[in-house]
């Protein structure tokens, strides 16, 4: 079976598949900034699931051939964590705890909030225990998050909005 291709806005053909590992590699990335690795390390991996969403060619292929380095950014311990993403669809360094117990998964679920990124999404987990969205719907609900700076009436409507459904 021949891999997914689309054609983007600016009329560049682009890899489902590849997008598919790039929103892992972002995920990562926020993981490790809510797990309280130090920003500038983790903010390398939004860079480089850019770079892995638009190289041109297939990343299965990539991998195959051994060749992940070609990509920008990608180089000795990534390397071994990107090939792991190819492979299996995700990677160990999710569990990594270099900086003390990872968070659970579940607190990505924070971060698919429109305008509720990981530095936020980390300020409610280490701080106020919200590790889910019904964690967080929870906590919104009974008031608890009234004082917390950045969730005035515009970011509480958009929770919410999250919370029932919409």
């Amino acid at each position: 079976m021949a891999a997914a291709t689309y054609v983007d806005e600016k009329g560049r053909t682009r890899w489902t598949r590849n997008d598919e590992v790039a929103a892992v590699v972002k995920q990562l990335g926020e993981y490790l900034i809510i797990g309280g690795y130090p920003e500038e390390h983790a903010k390398r991996y939004a860079q480089l699931a850019h770079a892995i969403s638009r190289w041109p060619d297939s990343i299965d292929q990539l991998a195959d051939a051994e060749e992940l380095n070609k990509i920008n950014g990608v180089g000795g311990v990534i390397t071994g964590y990107l090939t792991e993403i190819v492979k299996t669809g995700t990677t160990e360094k999710f569990n990594d705890d270099q900086y003390g117990t990872p968070p659970p998964r579940s607190v990505l679920e924070l971060t698919a909030i429109d305008r509720l990124g990981p530095k936020t999404a980390r300020t409610l987990y280490q701080d106020h225990g919200i590790d889910s969205l019904r964690s967080l719907c929870q906590a919104l609900k009974s008031g608890k998050l009234a004082d917390v700076k950045g969730f005035g009436p515009k970011m509480q409507a958009t929770i919410l909005t999250v919370c029932d459904g919409g």
